[in-house]
């Protein structure tokens, strides 16, 4: 079987596309989507540099060289923005229990 690196632009398109897809189900998905995209991006550049050696077309690479750029950039958006929401309302939650304790502890104070 020859080597030409098809198998790894292939996979790199498909993985891209993964992960792109991944990308938009929020937080939880995201933090799968990250690394499957720059897995992606990686084996679409290595099978792009070993079809140009053989002299074959690049197409797929070239679309997995793009998908994957792309699933990187939104999956760390996502994944971030995401991240600082849900440190927000973990926070919010936080407040709001402590504050909600501190009522409970005056209230039985006041019964003693």
């Amino acid at each position: 079987m020859e080597n030409n690196g098809k198998g790894l632009a292939v996979a790199g398109l498909v993985l891209s596309i993964v992960g792109l897809v991944l990308g938009f189900f929020g937080a939880w998905f995201s933090i799968i989507a990250l690394p499957v995209s720059i897995v992606g991006l990686v084996l679409a550049v290595m099978g792009g540099k070993k079809l140009k050696a053989v002299g074959a077309p690049a197409g797929i690479a070239t679309a997995g060289l793009v998908l994957g750029i792309i699933a990187v950039v939104f999956s760390a958006i996502f994944f971030f923005t995401c991240g600082i929401c849900t440190l927000c309302v973990a926070a919010k939650v936080n407040d709001t229990l402590n504050g909600d304790l501190g009522e409970i502890n005056d209230l039985l104070n006041s019964l003693k």
